[in-house]
């Protein structure tokens, strides 16, 4: 099934490239009557391609250059096909007559259309949006409310600097929380690629919560440069610790004697090699009187999670897709799971929500989707 499954991508993005590649040649052609196809399509390979070889490029800014291609070719494809639809349909109609001049002219307005969307989504995705739920638990009756702030894929490295880190900070603290929950992927690789790392520590140092800053990891959190390394986590518990935030690593912590924080290794750690305790045995031996708080990076373990007695889980991973039409593959991919791929999720005993992170992975930009941080207001009792 995988096989068939790339088998199928790989004719699609090759389809893709070939209409996009000749629409695009036809229009320099119109411009330019002695352009040569030999010049044209070796450039237009390695430019759709540009996402793969990129990677083993060590160049930060070259690598963030490559990861709009994906998109770009997306939004530039489906703009060609509605245009050269609207064309045919107009054309069929007699509204316009059969020219090629209407082929070209479709063209050039995919082509702007998409340059728009990519300058409105790498806009887009670094204003970020605080939002607000109200959950109230079974337990803890008597206790006064809490406020959770719930931060989630930072991707901390060359695009999330700490300019973008002080804006999440400023969102967090502006909220006034008494506890601030990291869900996983701080850090998008090797921390020696992150400009200013002092800088970056400074300003997450300045997250102002009485009962602390917590975070678990997320499949990104491994000090790696290649996949090809293997990743370790020593460096980022030492960074996280002189930054002033405690790294839950499969662990639970007792919150000022008020309720349980268990934050979790990650399921599956980039280039590395890990296993975890389940959710039992990481909740086994506690006094499951008080709440339960799960902080878990991955969306796909609420199940096992409410079983060993969670009340409230806090995710992220998913960036509810990042680009569209990536929230339509993840609403489906985390329903199946038994989960959701943002927002509120409802058990038999316990709730969960998942954030769609305040940073970005992979292109820059977010399209139908936000950066955000989540605050919680929790209730305690029926």
């Amino acid at each position: 099934m995988w096989l068939f499954r790339s088998g199928l991508f790989v004719l699609g993005f090759a389809g893709i490239n070939i209409y996009t590649g000749l629409k695009v040649f036809a229009l320099i052609k119109y411009f330019l009557p002695q352009f040569r196809a030999f010049f044209f399509w070796p450039l237009y390979v390695l430019f759709c391609f540009s996402f793969v070889w990129m990677m083993q490029v060590r160049i930060e800014w070259l690598r963030q250059m490559a990861m709009n291609t994906l998109p770009a070719l997306f939004y530039f494809f489906l703009g060609l096909l509605v245009l050269d639809a609207l064309r045919f349909v107009l054309q069929h109609l007699h509204f316009i007559p059969s020219s090629a001049f209407y082929s070209f002219a479709g063209t050039g307005i995919a082509l702007i259309l998409t340059i728009g969307v990519l300058v409105y989504g790498y806009h887009h995705a670094r204003n970020i949006h605080t939002v607000y739920y109200t959950i109230t638990l079974n337990k803890g009756e008597g206790m006064p409310p809490l406020r959770f702030a719930l931060v989630s894929d930072l991707h901390i490295g060359a695009t999330v600097d700490r300019k973008w880190v002080a804006k999440i900070v400023d969102v967090v603290n502006k909220a006034e929380p008494d506890l601030i929950c990291l869900a996983g992927d701080i850090f998008d690789r090797n921390i020696d690629t992150i400009p200013d790392l002092e800088g970056v520590a400074l300003e997450l140092r300045r997250f102002n919560a009485p009962m602390g800053v917590y975070a678990c990891q997320g499949n990104h959190d491994v000090d790696r440069l290649s996949l090809r390394e293997e990743g370790k986590t020593d460096r980022i518990q030492d960074f996280l610790k002189t930054a002033g935030i405690r790294f839950l690593l499969d662990e639970v912590e007792l919150v000022a004697d008020r309720f349980y924080l268990a934050g979790r290794r990650d399921s599956r750690p980039i280039g590395s090699r890990q296993e975890r305790k389940t959710a039992a045995e990481l909740t086994a031996g506690l006094e499951l009187s008080k709440p339960l708080v799960f902080l878990d990076h991955q969306p796909v373990d609420f199940i096992k999670e409410e079983e060993a007695g969670a009340d409230l889980i806090l995710s992220g991973h998913t960036h509810r897709g990042q680009v569209f039409p990536g929230n339509v593959v993840t609403r489906g991919i985390y329903k199946k799971a038994g989960a959701v791929h943002y927002g509120y999720w409802q058990g038999r005993s316990a709730q969960a929500l998942v954030s769609s992170g305040a940073g970005v992975w992979g292109p820059p930009i977010r399209v139908a989707t936000q950066s955000e941080v989540v605050v919680v207001e929790v209730l305690f009792g029926k």
